[in-house]
């Protein structure tokens, strides 16, 4: 029977718990505790919790009730709590706000999967029951479904940077994703298309395509951004269109100004083919009114969305999908040549002409310079040019 004392010596002026632990052996600790009822109370959670400990019949639900009551009769707040599944859920809220739709549905896509794979029961549970073993399994996972390296790291990357989150805000003091090590693996490479085979999209593409394959080509625009553009930012005046790119702006909606610039405002001169195709396309007063009307609505993903409208023009083409690596399985399937590789096409061409990197970045929205190393391929007519700066040997 748990029962309260106080120490005989006077040397302290709290009363002491006595209870049996759940080995059968008896306890004497302090409650901090003054007041004797109060104390009383707190002897009575402790053993009570021993108790049933002893016959494990204490779920971890349970456990937090009594440790919070235990604390509260200690005068100290309740001990902070959030399951796996809330947790990951109120993070993917929060990211609304600071991340593209893009960048926001891959975060869903990959913790989803990362709640399925870890179960309802731990899902259930406290987030810092999460261990390092949980998320090395899900990474291994990722393989075993035909998802290359380089998705796999991202999975768990975007795993790091919740987790991360979660101890930052005290619910977690170390970060099992941080204790997992990423997968060497190159970054999957993208092709440029060749003049044969612009030539051959354009003629492929209906009027709306041939927009989005110019924006892409003569600006460098991603697929979301072409088909998404309105009249509103296009300025035949000023030969020119201006844009917030969703990637870098989180998907600000902000209209384009033409009086200064503004933040994250990408401003593209219209080459003449563009401004003439645009001219001949112009036939509303609305500024609002899409470029790519029925375009805009599509999503880039599934069998009907814009990423696999562009292959079937590619096919039309003649640029068939042996042109590039289709990977199978359950992860995404990687081309070398799609409507993305017009935007290393763009950049590829600008630094064959010798532009200086620091203005294809400035064009191309590019802010990471390894990145954009990515987006340039060089050919070898520039690269003769290059060595031939260089001092002779001589013979």
């Amino acid at each position: 029977m748990a029962s309260i004392h106080k120490d005989p010596r006077g040397k302290s002026p709290f009363f002491y718990c006595a209870f049996t632990l759940p080995n059968g052996k008896r306890a004497f600790k302090s409650t901090k505790l003054t007041d004797r009822n109060a104390a009383l109370a707190f002897c009575l959670a402790m053993e009570n919790a021993g108790r049933k400990s002893a016959k494990r019949n204490l779920p971890e639900e349970q456990a937090r009730k009594i440790l919070d009551e235990i604390r509260g009769l200690s005068g100290e707040d309740a001990i902070r709590f959030r399951s796996l599944d809330a947790y990951s859920r109120e993070w993917l809220v929060s990211k609304k706000a600071t991340t593209s739709a893009g960048t926001l549905a891959r975060y869903e896509g990959i913790v989803t999967d990362f709640l399925s794979h870890a179960g309802t029961a731990r899902g259930k549970s406290s987030i810092d029951t999460t261990t390092a073993g949980d998320v090395k399994a899900f990474r291994d996972l990722q393989l075993r479904e035909g998802k290359s390296p380089t998705t796999a790291n991202l999975a768990l990357k975007t795993l790091r940077a919740m987790f991360n989150d979660a101890r930052r805000e005290g619910l977690v003091t170390v970060n099992p994703a941080e204790q997992v090590e990423t997968f060497k693996a190159e970054k999957e490479a993208r092709d440029v298309f060749t003049a044969a085979q612009l030539c051959a999209l354009i003629a492929a593409a209906d009027a709306e395509w041939k927009t989005a394959i110019f924006l892409a080509y003569y600006g460098g625009l991603r697929l979301t951004d072409a088909v998404g553009l309105s009249w509103e930012n296009v300025s035949f005046d000023r030969h020119e269109i201006r844009f917030l790119p969703q990637k870098t702006t989180h998907g600000q909606t902000r209209k384009p100004d033409w009086k200064k610039h503004i933040t994250g405002q990408l401003e593209i001169p219209m080459m003449p083919e563009m401004e003439t195709h645009f001219l001949a396309q112009a036939g509303t007063d609305d500024p609002s009114a899409k470029l790519c009307p029925t375009l805009a609505p599509k999503g880039t993903g599934g069998n009907k969305g814009l990423s696999m409208m562009f292959q079937r023009i590619m096919a039309k083409a003649g640029i068939h999908s042996d042109t590039g690596v289709e990977k199978t399985g359950k992860g995404r399937r990687f081309k070398m040549l799609g409507f993305h590789s017009l935007r290393h096409t763009f950049v590829s061409e600008l630094a064959n002409a010798d532009v200086p990197a620091d203005v294809r970045c400035k064009i191309s929205g590019h802010r990471d310079e390894e990145i954009h190393e990515r987006y340039t391929h060089l050919d070898i007519d520039t690269k003769r040019r290059a060595l031939e700066k260089m001092r002779r040997l001589a013979a």
